[in-house]
């Protein structure tokens, strides 16, 4: 009821609601659109606001009433088959690295003429520029609601219902996951070190009076915190001592799996101080990668729904590290061509010191930033890629043989027994709030210092990775109050496994003097026209090389393995590697079998010692 009463004797007048019910039969028939007028009111006998125009709510409807030059006439107009009951004021913050300022709207309640109520429409807070689009969502997004209002009367609604009546604010992250070093934000819940703040029905966070927090909802999986009467410390016990039991063999694989998928909630620390890399988990079939990484997902509060198929292409990965928080993007089953594209090195590139990519808006308006807030997790069966430069922003877990004890594990997604054990690992994360940044980055420098006496490694990029992994298995050891033994030595081992493996993998030098030979096999290159064998009878120092021109030995391979990229040599990629390497011996002009009386300039190599120029170097077969 809306009075407008300055004088004792407007006591004894009817109000507007007494009008609207004696107009009931008239009033409750208007349409959208259309005008009402009725004339020869008395409308002395009714407290009536004085302007000339002004809104009333009755029956849950809205209404636009106006004056008239004459004093007994009034005109109804229906704006809205719903009334505004309450008001929230959001503000929703860009928390994925954007940088985008924060952005001011309402929230508001809304319950039509027949008692449905909608929650959470949005109105923008600039409703000028707005109010076609306001109206454009109500008309289509919610049944049995409809309005209908001009620029000048929206304004005057969002004037009078919507901005005086705020109720409560409410702060909506772009980003579910970690807010800062100490707070961790769920779907259904809020993660501090002061405890845990749950959700209402609604998903609204509490955190003082009136104040509130959530995350924005989206199309892809949001995080959950699972309620349990265990704490998170007897949760990870649990997990811990069963990951024990079940890999007795071969515990440095599950452990440095888990940890380095923990570790993401440090993310952002470690991508500026160290670097953060990629964790792919290699093996064969039905070793146990899928549910390490399932068991991963559990602790940071997803499902493996959230868990995205090996046929998704890096910028898709891409686009799911930028809607997380320090969290795990984890790609089941990779495929073997999206490992060796270059999407997928630019990629791990960008991802490990969290370096941002960017691109063109449409008609060239501007450029978009596209940052990475999370780390990728994979699992694969496929043959990974063998450039170094990717290989040492990369933590590869290999699982191979049957060290993993299926029938003992009780995380597995489908477990009748106990079909919340995957859902309460959520409960151990929040653990991890009680260690300070600076605490997690005392325990990696402990780590790494280790390593670094016992391995050797030149750019210590591959222990540095090692360590990270190591550090949040060592943590989920402390929460959980379960040790290992020998785990020190065993790391140190896989350590040193990893860059024998990081050393072993061959440049394009290498792989040119391989498929030199294994082309001279298949009679593709012939020694004299291609290239030329030199004995220490011409070199001097005991050692045999060959000579060869790079144009024709690189066209050759290029043709002969036209489908088959991974064998492709980029002629300026192997300039630059050719001069840098061991077995470089300079350029010179060589004559080969082509009647020309000057030599082609060509690369020399060392191959004394390369067991595939044996019978090349001697004429006999190994």
């Amino acid at each position: 009821m809306e009075n407008n009463i300055t004088k004792p004797a407007d006591l004894a007048k009817k109000s507007i609601d007494d009008l609207f019910n004696e107009l009931k039969n008239v009033l409750q028939k208007i349409e959208f659109m259309n005008e009402q007028y009725v004339k020869d009111i008395d409308i002395s006998s009714y407290n009536i606001p004085r302007t000339n125009m002004f809104f009333h709510k009755m029956w849950n409807k809205t209404f636009v009433v106006k004056r008239h030059k004459n004093p007994n006439e009034l005109s109804f107009i229906l704006v809205a088959n719903f009334i505004v009951i309450g008001v929230k004021e959001c503000i929703h913050i860009y928390n994925n690295r954007s940088g985008k300022p924060p952005l001011k709207y309402f929230l508001i309640t809304i319950k039509n003429h027949n008692e449905k109520i909608e929650k959470d429409v949005k109105v923008a807070n600039n409703s000028k520029s707005d109010f076609r689009q306001f109206q454009e969502d109500i008309n289509s997004l919610y049944n049995d609601f409809i309005v209908n209002m001009q620029e000048s009367i929206f304004k005057s609604f969002v004037a009078k219902y919507i901005s005086p009546n705020v109720a409560s604010t409410v702060k909506i992250y772009s980003n579910s996951g970690v807010l800062d070093d100490r707070v961790i934000l769920y779907e259904n819940a809020l993660a501090t070190t002061n405890g845990i703040i749950r959700a209402d029905e609604d998903k609204y966070i509490k955190i003082k009076e009136n104040t509130y927090i959530r995350a924005e909802e989206g199309t892809h999986n949001l995080p959950n915190l699972f309620k349990s009467e265990k704490s998170g410390k007897q949760i990870a016990n649990e997990l811990m001592s069963n990951i024990k039991e079940c890999w007795a063999d071969d515990i440095v694989s599950p452990l440095l799996t888990l940890g380095s998928m923990v570790m993401a909630i440090y993310y952002n620390d470690f991508a500026k101080r160290y670097g953060v890399p990629t964790l792919i988990l290699y093996g064969e079939t039905g070793t146990g990668k899928s549910t390490l990484v399932t068991v991963g997902l559990s602790i940071f509060g997803l499902s493996k729904d959230a868990m995205t198929s090996g046929g998704s292409t890096p910028k898709s990965n891409e686009f799911f590290c930028s809607k997380y928080n320090c969290m795990n993007i984890c790609i089941d089953d990779v495929k073997g061509e999206t490992l060796t594209s270059s999407s997928f090195t630019t990629l791990i590139k960008g991802a490990y010191k969290g370096i941002p990519r960017t691109r063109m808006l449409p008609y060239g308006k501007n450029v978009e930033y596209i940052h990475t807030c999370s780390p990728l997790s994979y699992s694969t069966n496929e043959a990974l890629p063998e450039l170094k430069e990717v290989i040492n922003r990369i933590n590869i877990i290999e699982i191979f043989g049957k060290a993993f004890q299926a029938d003992k594990f009780n995380y597995h997604e489908i477990n009748k027994n106990n079909p919340d054990n995957l859902r309460e690992l959520s409960l151990i994360l929040p653990e991890f709030l009680k260690y300070s940044t600076n605490d997690v980055i005392k325990i990696y420098e402990d780590v790494f210092k280790i390593l670094e006496s016992n391995v050797e490694d030149t750019q210590k990029r591959v222990i540095s990775n090692i360590a990270y992994a190591y550090t949040g298995a060592l943590m989920l050891s402390f929460i959980s109050g379960v040790e290992f033994e020998n785990l020190n030595e065993q790391v140190i081992q896989y350590a040193k496994k990893r860059i024998k493996n990081y050393e072993d993998i061959e440049t394009p030098v290498d792989k040119v003097l391989s498929l030199i030979a294994t082309l001279h096999e298949l009679k593709q290159l012939e020694n004299g026209v291609h290239f030329r064998i030199v004995g220490n009878d011409k070199t001097g120092n005991g050692e045999y090389h060959i000579r060869f021109n790079k144009k024709v030995v690189l066209s050759v391979i290029n043709k002969f393995y036209a489908h088959d990229k991974s064998n492709n040599v980029n002629e300026r990629v192997f300039n630059c590697y050719a001069q840098n390497h061991s077995r470089y011996r300079g350029n010179i002009a060589v004559r080969y079998n082509n009647g020309k009386s000057t030599g082609d300039m060509s690369v020399c190599f060392n191959i004394t010692d390369m067991p595939e120029y044996y019978q090349l170097i001697t004429g006999n077969t190994l």
